[in-house]
């Protein structure tokens, strides 16, 4: 019996090893590097198994390794699924989903299905077999590489140059009038999401104020290099909207005094102008600051929903082809390469119609419920600018790994949760020994 477990164990280090280099990959390898590489992955042309991203096959690897000790591999997986109803319930949405697709327009834009949508149950079934520690681990290793992204994006913008050429669709160069960092994510939307995500999820991971003044400062300048003006806004309101429940709560909990609140908030009176007029002077953010209004970028997103104009009520019931929606994407005046619907929420109903689309929604909202109904204050902050952010591009109905890395990220960060708890403990029986002895 201990061979067994031991031999389980093993397993289970191996496979969370092969997660780890999963989730390197997804940070490091951009659909542009691929491209520069020679790898067709987000090209209109190449063999499938191209079409899927080089983390897919670790993440597989690693379920699998995750799986070996546990007897038939499929019995395991249907027992560890039976664990969890949401994450059953939104794995069979999905792969309906995806079998209505490939029956009905075939393979050709069908891969964001397990690109995109799939790859997030993986990283749920492996979390769900490791322990605490490995569980902050890996949450530790997307906050360093996003960090080091955010780097590499802040060194771009100083430079105006970037590390890997912004390409897009196997290699069409993207030329734009303001310069927006692209770094390792390739694209600056990408890059702005996820270092959004990774700002907010880090308010529930425990470190000295310094730390947490030193990594928000260094992100948000990131997302500013990156220009991304939705991430930017609504990052900048939900850590206004945590800052004051978190002072309402202080101050009711008696850890904050009334006096602390006034000066806390003089200070940020006086230092965020200043700090704003030094971004401002550095023309970093530049795109952001001055493209505060409905600019073209902005009125593609209200554009879009004119495709209503060329459907017809089948149409709209049982869907149509990707290659049909770019051809209704040119008609309303889309570049075909630069341009998309960018509304995943609209892509979908597109490409699935209203009864694979209802099967759609179901299907993610029960996924996002599985993290939501886990996530401390922080994480669930993550979860709403992820939704709306989300919604402004074509995100999940292209390939990306952000949903992927969102799912990641969450079940990381569950790893403190025990430690959470213990400090909460800690800092309630103080409260309960003094007003134990004032009652006494």
């Amino acid at each position: 019996m201990n061979t067994v477990s031991a031999q389980a164990g093993v397993l289970q280090r191996i496979s969370y090893a092969i997660a780890a280099s999963a989730l390197v990959a997804y940070l490091t390898l951009s659909p542009a590097l691929l491209s520069a590489l020679g790898i067709p992955y987000d090209a209109p042309y190449g063999n499938f198994l191209f079409k899927l991203h080089p983390g897919d096959y670790l993440l597989a690897t690693a379920l699998a390794f995750s799986m070996a000790g546990q007897g038939n591999p499929l019995v395991a997986l249907l027992a560890r699924l039976r664990e969890s109803p949401p994450l059953s319930l939104y794995l069979a949405a999905m792969a309906l989903a995806f079998v209505y697709s490939l029956l009905r327009y075939g393979p050709s834009g069908s891969a964001f299905f397990i690109d995109t949508l799939m790859m997030p149950v993986a990283v749920v079934l492996i979390a769900s077999r490791l322990n605490d520690a490995q569980l902050r681990g890996i949450f530790r290793l997307i906050v360093v590489l996003v960090v080091v992204n955010a780097a590499i994006g802040l060194a771009e913008a100083v430079f105006q140059h970037h590390l890997v050429p912004y390409t897009v669709a196997g290699g069409v160069p993207v030329i734009e009038d303001k310069f927006r960092a692209t770094a390792l994510l390739g694209h600056p939307l990408e890059n702005a999401l996820l270092t959004s995500l990774v700002l907010l999820a880090c308010l529930d991971m425990p470190m000295p104020p310094w730390r947490r003044w030193t990594l928000t400062g260094l992100l948000m300048l990131g997302l500013l290099a990156f220009g991304g003006r939705t991430s930017f806004l609504l990052t900048v309101m939900a850590l206004l909207a945590y800052s004051a429940l978190n002072a309402g709560q202080g101050l009711r909990a008696g850890r904050y005094g009334y006096l602390h609140i006034v000066g806390s908030s003089v200070a940020a009176l006086f230092a965020l102008p200043a700090l704003a007029a030094l971004v401002w002077s550095s023309g970093l953010g530049e795109r952001i600051f001055e493209g505060l209004y409905l600019d073209d970028s902005a009125t593609v997103r209200f554009r879009i929903f004119s495709v209503f104009d060329y459907l017809d009520l089948y149409d709209v019931l049982f869907g149509i082809s990707p290659a049909q929606i770019q051809e209704l994407s040119a008609r309303i005046g889309l570049s075909r390469n630069l341009e998309a619907i960018e509304n995943f929420w609209l892509f979908m109903l597109l490409q699935l119609g209203v009864f694979g689309f209802a099967t759609f929604v179901i299907g993610l909202f029960s996924g996002l419920w599985l993290l939501w109904r886990r996530a401390g204050t922080g994480a669930r902050w993550t979860l709403l600018v992820f939704v709306i952010t989300a919604s402004t591009t074509n995100s999940l109905a292209s390939k990306t790994s952000a949903l992927t890395l969102l799912f990641a990220m969450l079940c990381g960060l569950a790893g403190y949760r025990s430690a959470r708890q213990l400090t909460s403990q800690a800092v309630r029986r103080p409260n309960m020994s003094v007003r134990q002895g004032v009652h006494a």
